[in-house]
């Protein structure tokens, strides 16, 4: 469910670092200094870099997200609304800067059963219009086997170093079409050591669902590599090696499932109403060039 995502996205940003919600600006920093680079500032407390580094280590599943300006936006949108809810509860009283993760989570399902309630469960026509419309929520879904080869861009590198980082990538996909094994390149090569020790290999993945993914995908069959990829922390090849079809769940056995789901979006849809009108009241600023040029009107700018 999604408020369930949402929670545990809240509390794993109380453990960035010493405590991403914790976290204050450091006071007295000169351009000299290594103090923290801020992404953005939500009243007086701001998202710093490694704050949101942090944030993508914890949810590799969104790194990819982070190649474009749009994308990091999404994700940086997902830490200030965490902030935005956290000095609500402040300000509510219901949470102190000396409370516990545990009492923050307690806080935040007293908030939600108050300004975003899970909604009543749907009658039996529209939970059966939404399987027939989505049913490939439910079940299995299709999933893709990975291996890869990447090298990464040093933190700060100039654009010099990115494009050598990338010479590099080319040159083994160079050496992948000439022939040679792409299980032995990436156990020499790979710089992601969760992959090094497998000889690149990832596991299996969902497929849908990451645009970056389906996008990288496109055309690939069982036995190819792509081209070389670029993502948030250098260059990447991937191979796809296996793959599952997705296997569906009748609507009889999935009506649970069902009901969740469109109970969570309900409260998912009232959750970002409120999350907007704290941001309407509270002062939201972007500090990064990209992301000011990408979000003119800042995060949280509707299409109306």
């Amino acid at each position: 469910m999604r408020f369930l995502s949402y929670t545990v996205v809240f509390c794993a940003c109380l453990l960035i670092g010493s405590s991403f919600a914790y976290a204050e600006p450091v006071a007295g920093a000169s351009e000299g200094d290594d103090a923290p680079v801020a992404m953005a500032r939500v009243g007086e407390h701001e998202i710093t870099v490694e704050q949101f580094m942090q944030f993508l280590t914890k949810n590799p599943g969104r790194v990819q997200e982070a190649t474009t300006p749009e994308g990091k936006g999404k994700l940086l949108r997902t830490l200030v609304e965490v902030e935005l809810v956290r000095q609500a509860m402040l300000d509510a009283g219901s949470i102190s800067e000396t409370s516990t993760p545990e009492e923050q989570k307690i806080a935040l399902a007293q908030l939600a059963a108050a300004k975003f309630p899970l909604p009543p469960a749907p009658d039996e026509d529209a939970l059966r219009e939404y399987y027939e419309h989505n049913k490939d929520l439910f079940g299995i879904p299709a999933s893709v086997r990975l291996s890869q080869i990447q090298l990464r861009v040093p933190e700060g590198a100039s654009e010099e170093e990115k494009a050598a980082v990338r010479a590099r990538a080319e040159a083994v996909l160079e050496r992948l079409e000439a022939g040679e094994s792409f299980a032995e390149l990436a156990s020499s090569l790979t710089e992601n050591p969760r992959a090094k020790g497998t000889d690149g290999d990832l596991g299996f993945v969902w497929r849908d669902g990451h645009e970056w993914l389906e996008s990288a995908l496109e055309g690939v069959e069982v036995g190819q590599h792509t081209a070389v990829l670029e993502s948030p922390v250098g260059f990447d090849i991937l191979m796809l090696t296996d793959e599952r079809e997705a296997v569906i769940t009748p609507f009889e056995q999935a009506r649970d499932s069902v009901v969740q789901r469109i109970q969570a979006e309900g409260q998912e849809k009232a959750r970002q109403a409120y999350v907007a009108s704290l941001a309407k009241s509270a002062k939201v600023e972007l500090l990064v060039d990209d992301l000011k040029t990408a979000y003119p009107n800042g995060l949280f700018e509707t299409s109306e």
